[in-house]
């Protein structure tokens, strides 16, 4: 069946890119644990106390949040991905979204403040 431009039709699964979706998300999640949590930021300021953003504990609760966060963004592209009738390009948008997370996570787990998982 032929979709007009800009109308809702329905379209076979996107196994491709739920494909690339998988490996986004899997790269990202490793990317935040075995690199931003043990490594953390290149320069941490020489004070005492040192600062939240220094202290491996403290990224591991930044971690977590950006691991759901990913998860959750990983779900709803799967989730379009299987519908039947979805919005041109609403597919391609979660693509992008997944394929810029491993920088915003990487950013956010090492230069936010964070907090130790313990707290929680």
């Amino acid at each position: 069946m032929h979709v007009a431009q800009g109308r809702v039709g329905t379209q076979p699964i996107a196994w491709g890119r739920l494909i690339v979706a998988t490996i986004l998300t899997a790269g990202t999640i490793a990317l935040v644990w075995l690199v931003a949590v043990p490594l953390g930021p290149i320069v941490c300021a020489a004070v005492e106390p040192p600062m939240s953003n220094c202290i491996e504990t403290n990224r591991e609760g930044s971690a977590l949040v950006m691991t759901v966060v990913i998860g959750a963004l990983y779900l709803v592209t799967v989730l379009v991905a299987l519908l039947k009738r979805r919005p041109p390009g609403i597919l391609h948008a979660c693509i992008v979204t997944l394929a810029l997370a491993p920088i915003v996570s990487y950013l956010v787990v090492v230069w936010a403040p964070g907090f130790p998982i313990a707290s929680l």
